[in-house]
């Protein structure tokens, strides 16, 4: 360590994260998927959950890929017929996010 100087890589925080999937990666999924937003609704306490499924993750690459596999798996339930609309709780997210 004495000739290595450490240093810092800028990540985003967990709430900048929430923001930027609320605001930006989930409004996109849902608009490239030709989804009406009305159709999925997310309870706030799973972003976390959403957020970090394997830990820490410094940019939002995975998490958008992650919410668009969210969206699709809601898309296919809607044009099957088995739902109109999809309300995540804690209950039912593990069957919406990618299994590693």
């Amino acid at each position: 360590m004495d000739r290595l100087e450490p240093i810092q890589m800028p990540s985003y925080t967990d709430d900048e994260k929430t923001h930027i999937a609320q605001e930006f990666l989930l409004p996109k999924a849902l608009r490239e998927a030709g989804m009406d937003p009305s159709v999925i609704t997310i309870d706030p306490a799973l972003w976390p959950q959403i957020i970090r499924p394997l830990g820490y993750d410094s940019g939002i690459r995975t998490l958008g890929r992650t919410i668009e596999g969210i969206v699709r798996k809601v898309a296919f339930l809607v044009v099957t017929d088995q739902t109109f609309t999809v309300h995540l709780t804690q209950e039912n997210i593990k069957q919406f996010l990618p299994k590693w």
